[in-house]
C-alpha cells in the first residue's frame, strides 16, 4: 500500500514539474538570469552564468522576451532586477540605464550607490505586437577590463521581464 502511495505521489509531482517547465526553444515573457533554460533570451552582451543566480552585462545589452497576454491592448511593464556593484561606482561616480523598446527610448534611471535596484518601466501596446520583443539596454559607463579579467562590466543582471498591466 505505502508504495502505490509513494508511486502515485512521484507521479504527480513529475506530472506538475513537467507542466511547468518550457519547452526548448520557446519565448518567456520573464528571464532568470541564472536559469540556462533562458540563454536564448539574453541575446547580446551578457556574460555567462555566475553562482547559480546572476549575469555580468557589458555597456550594451539585449533580451529578447515574449509580450505577455493582452499586452497588445494594455501595454505591460518592463522589470528588471539588477545590482550595481561598489568598483563599478568608484571607477565611474554613477551610471545610467538607458533603455529602448521597438526604437521607443523609455526613460532612463541613474544609480549613484552601490547596491540592488529595481528598473521599472511602461512600455506601450504598439511595441508589444509580435510574438517576440528585443529590448536594448545600454549604460553610459563601464569598468574597463582589468587583467587576467578581459570583460567589460557593466551592471548584473538577475532577472527581466514584461509583466502585463
Amino acid at each position: 500500500m505505502r508504495s502505490i502511495f509513494l508511486t502515485l505521489m512521484l507521479l504527480t509531482l513529475l506530472l506538475v514539474s513537467g507542466g511547468c517547465k518550457r519547452r526548448r526553444g520557446e519565448i518567456a515573457s520573464t528571464a532568470f538570469a541564472g536559469d540556462p533554460a533562458f540563454a536564448g533570451h539574453f541575446t547580446a552582451g551578457f556574460y555567462d552564468i555566475e553562482a547559480n543566480a546572476w549575469r555580468w552585462t557589458n555597456k550594451e545589452f539585449a533580451v529578447t522576451l515574449n509580450p505577455p497576454l493582452h499586452s497588445v491592448e494594455r501595454g505591460a511593464q518592463l522589470v528588471m532586477h539588477l545590482a550595481v556593484t561598489d568598483p563599478v561606482i568608484q571607477h565611474s561616480q554613477f551610471v545610467e540605464l538607458s533603455c529602448s523598446v521597438g526604437g521607443l527610448k523609455l526613460d532612463p534611471q541613474v544609480f549613484a550607490k552601490a547596491g540592488a535596484y529595481t528598473y521599472v518601466r511602461d512600455v506601450p501596446p504598439d511595441k508589444l505586437k509580435g510574438r517576440e520583443v528585443r529590448i536594448d539596454f545600454a549604460l553610459n559607463h563601464a569598468m574597463p577590463p582589468t587583467p587576467p579579467d578581459i570583460r567589460q562590466l557593466g551592471i548584473v543582471v538577475s532577472e527581466v521581464g514584461l509583466v502585463a498591466k
